[in-house]
């Protein structure tokens, strides 16, 4: 998702609050899943993979969110693109 973005607007999802976030999330969905696949004998094992695999889930939701957040207070990351949209679409009218 954040290689689609154009680099002005991604930089929400390295924001410090943002950016920690979805530095968790991504911890946790891969300490998961790698709980998940090295077995399921232990039940505790399970546990503990599916509580990672929780966690992670609901940081990658929240992160998005603070991302979002932090995107629609920065005025480059808003107003650029509409500017660049209505730039190329004047364009499109005088050719």
């Amino acid at each position: 998702m954040e290689r689609r973005l154009d680099p002005v607007v991604g930089r929400a999802y390295h924001d410090v609050r943002a950016g920690a976030v979805l530095r968790a999330a991504k911890a946790l969905t891969v300490a998961g899943c790698a709980g998940a696949a090295v077995g399921a004998r232990p039940r505790s094992l399970r546990v503990i993979s599916a509580a990672a695999l929780l966690a992670g889930s609901a940081c990658t939701r929240f992160g998005v969110f603070f991302a979002g957040v932090a995107s629609a207070e920065d005025p480059a990351a808003t107003i650029g693109p509409q500017r660049a949209r209505l730039q190329e679409a004047q364009g499109d009218d005088r050719g």
